[in-house]
């Protein structure tokens, strides 16, 4: 997925999610999230692991070899939102 190519609803759902964990990272605190935002370098480097973490989440669904979705990036982005979804709610 190029950063020129545009993704739908549910990819940019995927991708702000990755984003997130890179400006407040698992056991972060505000500090994580300031910086993030103060530093443009920072936030530069954040947003391109954030790009490429949605790449890889998308080809490692489909090179799966049970993967029911095809080569669909949104039905991909849909599954994994979901499942990110209810471990969320389940921690």
């Amino acid at each position: 997925m190029s950063s020129e190519r545009k993704i739908g609803p549910n990819a940019k759902q995927l991708l702000a999610h990755f984003i997130a964990l890179e400006a407040v990272p698992r056991g972060g605190g505000l500090a994580d999230g300031l910086n993030f935002l103060a530093n443009p370098d920072h936030m530069r480097q954040g947003m391109e692991r954030a790009m490429s973490n949605l790449e890889a989440a998308l080809a490692a669904v489909k090179s799966a070899p049970d993967n029911p979705y095809g080569d669909d990036d949104e039905a991909i982005a849909a599954a994994i939102l979901e499942r990110v979804e209810k471990k969320g709610t389940a921690e």
